[in-house]
């Protein structure tokens, strides 16, 4: 992707934004589908949605107050990545306390259902398309 001068932001970002959007449903897709995605790659899709978020929040003076409905789910989402991460770095601590260890892994699981369920329901409906037609819109702004 590559940003071009000689175009206003808003055209950049119309052009720009949905492709970045289609490769973070790629990999949303891809670890919430995963039977046991490892803390590597909950961690990576962690990443990937904080950089997709504040992608998006620096476009806001294009898109206006309608964009952050869209950044509230993926906040949402970050949210969920980061209990699992923490989970995920609470295990070698409590590897000799075999009671903690197992308290942690059911919680582990119950936040792991729950990332595939808010998964889901971002990913519902052909939410993928949505965003690109969000993304791709003529905003009323100039910028």
């Amino acid at each position: 992707m590559k940003w071009k001068s000689s175009r206003t932001v808003a055209e950049n970002a119309r052009l720009l934004l949905p492709k970045l959007a289609d490769k973070y449903f790629k990999a949303g897709r891809k670890a919430a589908g995963e039977e046991a995605p490892s803390a590597k790659d909950l961690h990576r899709f962690r990443i990937a949605t904080k950089r997709f978020r504040y992608s998006l929040e620096l476009f806001r003076p294009v898109y206006g107050d309608t964009l952050e409905t869209h950044i509230r789910s993926l906040r949402e989402l970050q949210n969920v990545l980061g209990a699992l991460s923490d989970y995920h770095s609470l295990e070698r601590l409590f590897q000799g306390d075999r009671e903690l260890r197992a308290k942690l892994d059911r919680a582990t699981s119950r936040k792991l259902r729950e990332f595939r369920a808010a998964w889901r329901a971002f990913d519902s409906d052909d939410r993928r398309e949505r965003w690109n037609q969000y993304l791709t819109r003529k905003t009323r702004r100039r910028a």
